[in-house]
């Protein structure tokens, strides 16, 4: 008899700890939307930001998988912020070579004051209110969280800056900063083995930003430049066929680690905390000298591939 009350109270136990750890939301018609599992009291900008959205009913959720769609905050105000849906698409014309590319397929906004989560992806000046799970965020608040001017989080907690790369400490092939001429292109480069106009391939966000019909984009041992009349930038750098660049005089190639770029970055490497995956390949998301958006620096089979600048749309 006093084994079966023992049995009965740890199973009462048991079950009341599960209902504490899993909060599920359901809609008007008791129809659940999605499950969102329980953190502990820290928790970092992008984790929050994500839970938040998962449990929502955005619309690009009825058209892509929960596995397949993707969640960034974009940009922030004293009172907004935007945050982005995406997906991870191989635009690569070669089948033999990768070449991952963000296409956005949703954008929210979340107002400070009210708490409203608005879908304003089909139409901006006619948004959709959205229901989310507000428990989700009891204890912790956004926009401090995600402030820009948050520089770390205690001690201990699975958030810390993120180690900034800054352009000027950055060779191509140990020669080139990131803008230059197409003269120095050539030179370094020679011919691009192909050219695609920007107009056709249609980016959200260009570098040069002038909209110039005759912009383009030049690609060469996998690498893709933007350019605009005489100018030139470094939009995606592969560690293809030789291609390297120099980091405060240190050579990153592609039989770079993953340890040796934590030697150079541990805030953004340290225990694979800020490490996301991209399709096969992990991404460390390092600060850049623009104010909204950062570096990609992407690993394959642990070993640096490409990187990328990436700026919200």
């Amino acid at each position: 008899m006093c084994g079966i009350l023992v049995l009965v109270t740890f199973l009462l136990s048991s079950c009341h700890g599960r209902s504490d750890k899993v909060s599920k939301i359901a809609d008007t018609t008791g129809t659940e939307i999605r499950a969102f599992e329980g953190h502990g009291k820290e928790v970092s900008c992008e984790r929050l930001v994500s839970d938040l959205i998962r449990s929502s009913n955005a619309t690009a959720f009825k058209h892509f998988g929960d596995t397949t769609v993707r969640v960034r905050m974009a940009s922030m105000s004293p009172d907004k912020a935007t945050i982005k849906l995406y997906v991870i698409q191989d635009v690569s014309e070669n089948a033999a070579e990768r070449r991952p590319t963000e296409q956005a397929i949703g954008w929210l906004e979340f107002y400070r004051t009210s708490g409203r989560l608005m879908d304003i992806t089909n139409d901006p000046d006619r948004p959709e209110e959205l229901r989310y799970d507000k428990n989700i965020l009891k204890g912790h608040d956004i926009f401090i969280l995600c402030s820009p001017v948050v520089a770390a989080a205690k001690p201990g907690t699975d958030y810390e800056s993120r180690d900034v790369m800054l352009e000027k400490d950055i060779r191509f092939n140990g020669k080139l900063k990131r803008f230059f001429t197409l003269a120095e292109f050539e030179k370094v480069y020679g011919q691009p083995d192909s050219v695609r106009l920007l107009k056709d391939e249609a980016p959200c966000v260009t570098i040069f930003a002038t909209e110039a019909p005759e912009d383009k984009y030049l690609y060469k041992n996998g690498s893709r430049f933007e350019s605009s009349k005489d100018s030139v930038a470094v939009d995606e750098y592969w560690f293809l066929n030789g291609n390297f660049i120099t980091y405060k005089g240190i050579k990153i190639d592609e039989g770079t680690t993953i340890d040796d770029i934590q030697q150079l970055f541990p805030a953004a490497v340290r225990g694979r905390l800020a490490l996301d995956k991209e399709g096969e390949l992990w991404v460390v998301k390092l600060k850049s000298d623009a104010t909204y958006g950062h570096i990609k620096l992407f690993f394959k089979n642990d070993k640096v591939y490409f990187m990328h600048w990436w700026l919200p749309c």
